[in-house]
């Protein structure tokens, strides 16, 4: 099977599920409190691979407890971690979340740890950027290194999917070398400046991206659904109704999924179809990677809600 390859964040979750988010100045009673491996790399790598993907992660981890419990995920995923990095004087990525009853989230990141990996780093691994067949980026690293690692996987020809998440403004020429950009109505709002909340926004969103220069886009819309535009395709998928429970990994599970498929060699609409499956289970579940589901449980969950994608996993 194809190789894939993810150069992104570590971030251990600590997570206050709580009634609603309290206001400023305001002090509420928390559910419960729970500790997650996550970040958006982490999950993206760990997603792909609970389908069965093979896949090399690439990132920094701080010398401390939290790296620990973070290269034991990466093992219990089956996630290649040989080029993980250990930073001895910064302490591993955090993320706090805010989850809320009804599944929504809000999320304050200490990078840590990940921002410490360098366009040097990028450069001494360009032979495992050679090798793999799907490159995944995020932002949660320095925004040079993901220039450095654009400017190797363009070089040799790979497959990019390029996550701008967390959004920051980052240099539109890159995405010409880019082969998809995957954002949700958020980044893309911010990428473009187009409010997206239906169908139309995300066109209009998607074909002012097409005009700077990328290839292929998705746009996610939590429960509006997703939609895809390049200059032969369109697709909009509605989400599928299923009992919400936490949102916190649904875009990563959405990518690596995505990638996972691509390497199967399904087509376009086919892997959005069973990325958006996919997707959907994650959210039935408490945790970043622990709700990330399993190949059997996709294929499960799609033999039930998904009637055109009964064959493909058959």
């Amino acid at each position: 099977m194809d190789k894939i390859l993810v150069i992104g964040s570590f971030m251990m979750d600590l997570v206050a599920k709580t009634p609603r988010a309290p206001i400023e100045g305001e002090t509420i009673k928390g559910i419960s409190f729970s500790q997650f491996t996550g970040g958006k790399g982490a999950n993206q790598a760990v997603a792909a691979a609970k389908l069965g993907a093979d896949v090399v992660m690439l990132g920094k981890l701080g010398k401390d407890s939290f790296g620990e419990s973070h290269v034991n995920s990466l093992k219990e995923y089956n996630v290649e971690y040989s080029y993980v990095m250990i930073e001895e004087n910064h302490s591993t990525g955090v993320g706090f979340i805010t989850l809320e009853d009804n599944g929504k989230n809000r999320i304050i990141i200490i990078p840590g740890a990940n921002l410490k990996v360098t366009p040097e780093d990028i450069e001494r691994h360009e032979e495992l950027i050679k090798e793999c067949h799907i490159l995944i980026l995020q932002m949660e690293i320095p925004i040079e290194s993901i220039y450095k690692s654009i400017d190797i996987a363009c070089k040799h020809n790979k497959n990019i999917i390029f996550n701008p998440a967390p959004y920051m403004d980052f240099d539109k020429r890159y995405l010409d070398k880019l082969t998809y950009i995957v954002l949700n109505e958020v980044e893309a709002k911010d990428c473009t400046g187009i409010e997206i909340n239906d169908k139309d926004n995300a066109r209009k969103a998607a074909e002012k991206l097409l005009d700077l220069g990328c290839k292929n886009v998705l746009i996610t819309m939590g429960e509006k659904g997703v939609y895809f535009l390049n200059h032969k395709e369109e697709h909009f998928l509605k989400s599928l109704e299923v009992d919400v429970i936490d949102t916190t990994a649904a875009g990563d599970e959405f990518i690596g999924s995505f990638a996972y498929a691509l390497t199967r060699g399904w087509s376009i609409s086919n892997a959005i179809k069973f990325a958006n499956a996919s997707a959907a289970l994650s959210v039935t579940k408490m945790g970043s990677q622990p709700s990330l589901p399993y190949y059997h449980e996709v294929k499960a969950f799609i033999e039930e809600n998904v009637n055109e994608l009964k064959e493909l996993v058959k």
